[in-house]
């Protein structure tokens, strides 16, 4: 069991949001009380940590809350962070599913809300875990949004990255979008890919680029942006929102 315990309100709310939203019992401690021998793992600032004498003490701030709280729950799962190899497994889309596996086991599961987070996504596994290899695995049935992922760790780190055929790698069963995603990332984990040698530059295609001017009319009512802003947005230059206020300004 994970404890939490700190005299800061603002991270005790914090803290304990972020285990009730992931479903992680916990106790809730103070400086007085004596520890509970089924409590592994004790969530506190940094500030207060030379404070206890407990072995496993997980230090968090308010800006590492989320990290800290994967962190003591692996702790408390008897879950070592220290790995030979992690594969990352990424289902890419608009908001791309990513799943890290160590040996056969998921160690780490989200979904990310742009292709480009995915670098942030990365750098959260960092954090979490050590390793001597990474290998990043990407399904390659996203489009231009694969691309643009693929570009994002192109630029941002060296590990060896494979391209995966992503048939069968797309559960069947019903459930949120979320949980599809990230199965599907843990499927192409599990699957060996082709190495990718090359650098990549997002080209969106006539279809994406079509899609995309659709989508401006549904989010404007009535605009329709240009092919070239399209593309834009396609690469990740622009957001929607921007390319539909310069397509009113060019009709103004």
């Amino acid at each position: 069991m994970i404890a939490v315990l700190t005299e800061f309100p603002r991270l005790y709310y914090l803290l304990t949001r972020e285990l009730k939203r992931r479903g992680i019992a916990f106790r809730s401690l103070s400086f007085s009380d004596v520890i509970p021998p089924q409590v592994r793992v004790v969530l506190t600032s940094r500030e207060e940590a030379e404070r206890l004498s407990f072995p496993c003490v997980v230090k968090v701030s308010e800006e590492s809350v989320a990290t800290a709280v994967e962190r003591a729950h692996l702790l408390s799962q008897g879950q070592s962070s220290r790995h030979r190899e992690l594969i990352v497994g990424i289902d890419p889309g608009d908001r791309p599913g990513l799943a890290v596996l160590a040996g056969a086991k998921v160690v780490h599961a989200a979904r990310l809300s742009s292709p480009e987070d995915v670098v942030k996504g990365v750098r959260e596994i960092l954090r979490l875990h050590t390793c001597r290899r990474m290998l990043i695995r990407v399904g390659n049935g996203g489009g231009v949004y694969g691309q643009r992922l693929i570009r994002a760790l192109q630029e941002n780190f060296s590990f060896d990255i494979e391209l995966v055929d992503e048939h069968a790698t797309t559960p069947t069963v019903s459930g949120s979008a979320e949980l599809r995603d990230v199965i599907a990332a843990v499927n192409i984990a599990m699957k060996q890919g082709r190495p990718l040698k090359h650098r990549l530059k997002p080209e969106p295609t006539r279809g994406e680029i079509k899609n995309i001017q659709r989508e401006s009319r549904q989010r404007s009512g009535n605009i329709t942006i240009s092919r070239e802003l399209a593309s834009r947005v396609a690469r990740g230059e622009l957001s929607m929102e921007h390319a539909i206020e310069l397509q009113k300004r060019r009709r103004s």
